[in-house]
């Protein structure tokens, strides 16, 4: 049974590698993960079988796969060197004014038969509820989606689109509010986490013996053969 949903109303939770690896399909080869930060995807797509190269202005050390320390903006590699070029929730990373040049570049790299993958959150679901006041990332999450759209408009490829539910489960607030401040990119204080608001929406998200937060995630693949 699939994880993933067309519909984007109908979609379902599941963890963001099953997600993954079921929307790339069986077929292996060189692919690059663009984002790749510490590097914890690219080693598991490594481990499935994945030649992976993983660039980011951050990168982690890793044994399974390379990493190359560059903005997504300049990718310094050789044009039609892979067979897929992957931004999981890292497109709306990049800096607004780069993100066009991002995609122009993961298309530059690939094969001529080669596929993007493009997989971004969406602010839909109760985990925006809870942390749009201190994490809106809404802006740039449209952006993201704004620039995929007019890469499409402009280059005609194909383009194949699906979504699934990521969901995380805390044991409390404080739990939820450690899980925050450990992200590497925060641009927010512990105190503005601890505000009555957010408390008060998590605590609306108590399902039996966890607090459950869920967003939606669209998953995009675009491909010129």
């Amino acid at each position: 049974m699939s994880l993933l949903s067309a519909d984007p109303a109908k979609a379902s939770v599941a963890k963001p590698i099953d997600a993954l690896l079921e929307f790339l399909g069986e077929a292996t080869g060189a692919l690059l993960d663009i984002g790749c930060g510490e590097g914890e995807l690219s080693d598991t797509l490594a481990q499935h079988g994945y030649a992976v190269t993983g660039i980011d202005p951050l990168v982690g050390r890793g044994s399974r796969a390379w990493r190359v320390q560059a903005s997504a903006g300049a990718i310094p590699l050789a044009s039609g060197a892979f067979d897929i070029a992957v931004f999981h929730w890292s497109l709306h990373h990049v800096p607004e004014h780069l993100m066009a040049s991002a995609l122009t570049e993961a298309r530059r790299v690939l094969k001529e038969n080669g596929r993007l993958f493009v997989i971004e959150p969406e602010p839909v679901g109760n985990w925006q509820q809870v942390s749009h006041t201190f994490h809106d990332e809404t802006e740039v999450q449209e952006k993201a989606a704004q620039v995929v759209e007019e890469l499409v408009q402009s280059r005609s490829p194909q383009r194949r689109r699906q979504y699934y539910l990521n969901e995380d489960c805390y044991e409390s607030f404080d739990g939820f509010v450690d899980a925050m401040m450990s992200f590497s990119y925060h641009r927010y204080c512990e105190g503005d986490i601890r505000q009555d608001t957010v408390r008060e929406s998590f605590e609306s998200c108590r399902e039996d013996n966890a607090y459950c937060l869920r967003h939606r995630v669209r998953m995009e693949e675009i491909c010129w053969n």
